[in-house]
């Protein structure tokens, strides 16, 4: 076993999560689940096609590719530090406590976020859709009765929840692959064609296929949810790796999929273009149109299942991360407790009932739609910072850590390619300026991020230990080389920017 990296040692455990209690399908239904491709597909394909009209495939494509980059970026560090506090842990061991202790609080903040984001929207949306229909149920009960569903669910343990959580992503997915299979059965509405792949088709030239990239990178956020379940996976240095990239092709080949049906399905026209550039339910109306008011309906109910599938895998994480605090005892020890079925019971309570008040009073001062763009453009923007920082630290890591397996292609080419897709979709976030208040989010989150670098300073200089303790709240740190699962130690989109990112949350 190779030493500790230093600084970042290796604790005690209080408690420990269930060991082995799922493999690489669990893992991958985790963070498939919390891409949410029925949600993803329903809005992002409003937003690329915006940008990039008939070359809308082509942008997925490339974002694909790139979220690829940034998959093997994280699977590459997770051959070595599986914990189940992922990023923490990561950059705590290439960069030092302190980059991994503001990497911590930015991931904690971003997954937090993602709940009051996912209650406001699914609520509206249901809502919404009901009214349509003559059935009129006040959005806060909808957003209680999603919370409510997902903390029964959690608190029975993380195989039922993972169960649930693959029902619901094999029916979202079935129902939209089944309306892509129709509609290409059909030969669209004109005719089949590779157009679609074609950067020039794109409604706004070279530009619009960047600005494409915004949404089709980050309609893949939550790919690597996977990481945090490492320490419950079976083999972790390996199927976590995995799980990250299968998710990230798996996925991106069915959006893929769906974007090129939708466009051929709308056809390759001016009133094509402007029914995919303004339909808020693009395959509702396309299976309607290709087979029957049943399959546009069920469309709608898959797009509720994605939302359904994305909390339970939210909560899931989310509590994991409560738990973490409290076995470090930076939260009361009272949440350092797992049930009979292994799951942080008192953690998956205080979370959904937290969050649940936040986004009934903010929903109600403000609007339930306005919480859901305000929370999804503030994780969007820490998700940012968090994946420039993993691909500048694989570098550093292999290089100091692991130089006799440094190897150019895995370690610098791909790294600098997902640095590149990052840097997009910082600029279409940033560029041109949002307006208020989303300019001001921008502000704020880069205030959060100076803050956690000066609290980790102070934190270092007065007590080094302190630093430690509190970075991992998001992960138990082990030493290097040494199995991280339980047991073998004794005893871890939003919509701003003008064009803005996280359309797989959205």
């Amino acid at each position: 076993m190779e030493a500790a990296t230093e600084g970042v040692p290796e604790v005690e455990r209080i408690s420990a999560l269930r060991g082995g209690s799922t493999g690489l399908g669990g893992a991958v239904v985790q963070s498939a689940a919390l891409i949410g491709p029925a949600a993803g597909a329903t809005a992002g394909f409003v937003f690329i096609a915006s940008e990039s009209g008939f070359a809308s495939p082509f942008a997925m494509v490339i974002g694909m590719l790139f979220s690829l980059c940034l998959a093997a970026v994280i699977g590459e560090f997770a051959r070595k530090l599986p914990a189940a506090g992922s990023f923490y842990n990561y950059l705590a061991h290439a960069f030092g406590p302190k980059v991994g202790f503001v990497t911590g609080v930015m991931l904690f903040g971003a997954y937090i976020l993602l709940l009051p984001f996912q209650l406001s929207f699914f609520s509206t949306f249901v809502s919404d859709y009901l009214a349509g229909h003559g059935v009129h149920i006040a959005w806060q009960w909808l957003a209680a009765a999603l919370i409510v569903f997902t903390a029964v669910l959690t608190v029975a343990g993380l195989t039922p929840s993972l169960r649930a959580g693959l029902f619901f992503l094999a029916f979202e997915m079935t129902i939209f692959g089944v309306i892509a299979v129709i509609i290409l059965a059909n030969g669209g509405a004109n005719g089949l064609t590779l157009k679609p792949f074609d950067p020039s088709e794109s409604a706004l030239g070279f530009s619009g296929i960047v600005y494409g990239l915004v949404f089709a990178i980050f309609a893949f956020v939550g790919f690597e949810s996977a990481t945090t379940l490492a320490e419950e996976a079976f083999e972790p240095r390996r199927t976590i790796p995995r799980a990250v990239l299968v998710t990230t092709l798996v996925i991106g080949v069915f959006y893929t999929l769906l974007i090129y049906s939708g466009v051929v399905g709308f056809g390759l026209t001016r009133h094509g273009l402007h029914q995919m550039q303004t339909d808020s339910t693009p395959f509702d109306t396309l299976g309607r149109a290709f087979s029957g008011a049943t399959l546009g309906t069920l469309s709608v109910i898959a797009v509720m299942s994605s939302f359904i599938a994305l909390n339970i895998v939210t909560v899931t994480a989310g509590s994991r991360m409560f738990y973490a605090m409290g076995r470090d005892r930076l939260l009361p020890g009272w949440f350092d407790h797992v049930n009979g079925q292994g799951a942080p019971d008192r953690a998956i309570i205080a979370i959904t009932a937290t969050f649940l008040a936040i986004t009934l009073i903010l929903g109600s001062i403000y609007t339930p739609g306005d919480l859901a763009s305000w929370a999804a453009y503030i994780a969007t923007l820490f998700f940012i910072a968090a994946y420039a920082l993993l691909c500048l630290g694989v570098v550093k890591y292999y290089w100091d850590h692991h130089r006799t397996e440094f190897h150019p292609w895995r370690h610098v080419v791909i790294p600098i390619a997902g640095l590149v897709g990052v840097g997009i979709v910082t600029y279409g976030n940033v560029h041109p300026t949002p307006p208020s208040p989303l300019r001001w989010f921008i502000w704020a989150t880069i205030a959060a991020i100076l803050v956690a670098s000066v609290v980790s300073v102070y934190l270092e200089r007065r007590n080094p230990r302190i630093l430690l303790e509190a970075g991992k709240l998001f992960a138990q740190s082990t030493a290097e080389g040494e199995d991280s699962s339980p047991g073998s130690s004794q005893g871890s989109l939003a919509f701003g920017g003008g064009r803005t990112a996280g359309a797989g949350q959205t």
